[in-house]
């Protein structure tokens, strides 16, 4: 090769040269755009899981305090432990729900923390870590969720009525109501409180359904009581300092130390009026606290409350003076 074909080589190298050149870098490029893809990529796939435990975990959580609840119904046994009961449950229900996501290459835990009562006595509050990696990518957040007691779709039902009444004859469910039958005149016979016989055939709300007369005296803001007939109808459940919690209910227990809920515990209306001026006749006041209260000297008595008249029947509660002040109710006192 002479002097002519060195040159023509060398300038063909220094042609094709910024070509090459030119080649790696976009393949460097796009190697690179492809890695910042799958970042992209999994970094969403991590988002999106743990958004979706985020939005489960209060369904799931409802799901197991539902399930609990019928199952105490059913079987008429308090829960030892409610609260470690619902975690311990939940847990083993999110730890199911986590591992579906291990076919993608994510690996997901969510632990709960804690399960305990909420300042609101209608809402559980659940707290938990959710943590998920994908490769070398990680996320974890702390979450502090409430579960609402009250939701139309899924009802929750009141368990401590068929704890109590269990052994006495044992409470039944007539469509959205207890019926009590001659159960708790047997459970409150049994502890020797008087005129016991005044709750035969009770009524009481089954699901959780929070009263909207708020503030609470204007169940007796009208002359006809309408208001309270139209609470104690649609059996609503208010909030109070004396009512047991829904996990205390859980375990059995009519009062607790916690910010809780009660309810009203209906006679069966009457064929007959009254006794005059409706303050004749006394019996254990009709708030379900006081009812279920088996701790000492808990369950007192009220006078005898006629809230409604129908062309044959007489509708009533027996309602001592604090309950009646506290819904706006005629004090006899």
């Amino acid at each position: 090769m002479n002097d002519k074909g060195y040159v023509m080589g060398l300038t063909s190298f220094l042609l094709i040269l910024p070509a090459f050149l030119l080649l790696m870098l976009l393949i460097n490029m796009a190697v690179g755009q492809a890695d910042v893809q799958e970042s992209v990529l999994t970094s969403e796939d991590v988002l999106g899981v743990v958004k979706d435990l985020e939005t489960n975990l209060p369904q799931i959580g409802r799901e197991v305090v539902k399930d609990k609840s019928e199952e105490v119904i059913k079987s008429g046994n308090p829960l030892s432990n409610s609260r470690k009961v619902i975690k311990d449950e939940l847990q083993d229900r999110m730890d199911i729900w986590c591992s579906k996501y291990g076919y993608s290459g994510i690996r997901a835990d969510c632990d709960i923390l804690y399960v305990n009562n909420s300042q609101d006595p209608f809402q559980i509050e659940i707290k938990s870590k959710i943590k998920v990696e994908k490769g070398e990518l990680k996320h974890q957040v702390n979450l502090s969720q409430n579960i609402s007691l009250i939701n139309e779709s899924y009802p929750i039902m009141d368990p401590l009525p068929f704890i109590k009444c269990k052994g006495h004859g044992g409470a039944t469910i007539k469509g959205d109501k207890i019926f009590y039958g001659s159960s708790l005149s047997n459970y409150l016979e049994s502890r020797g409180i008087n005129n016991s016989k005044a709750y035969e055939n009770a009524t009481s709300p089954l699901y959780m359904k929070k009263c909207p007369y708020d503030p609470y005296e204007l169940h007796g803001s009208t002359c006809d009581l309408i208001n309270l007939k139209n609470c104690l109808d649609n059996g609503f459940y208010h909030e109070s300092s004396d009512g047991a919690c829904f996990f205390c209910r859980l375990g059995g227990r009519g009062v607790c130390t916690h910010y809780g809920m009660e309810t009203f515990i209906i006679p069966e209306a009457s064929l007959n009026p009254p006794y005059s001026n409706n303050s004749s006749v006394v019996a254990p006041s009709s708030s379900d606290h006081v009812i279920f209260n088996d701790t000492g000297y808990g369950t007192y008595s009220g006078h005898e409350l006629l809230y409604y008249i129908n062309d044959t029947q007489y509708f009533y509660l027996f309602l001592d003076d604090s309950h009646r002040k506290k819904y706006g109710l005629p004090i006899l006192g």
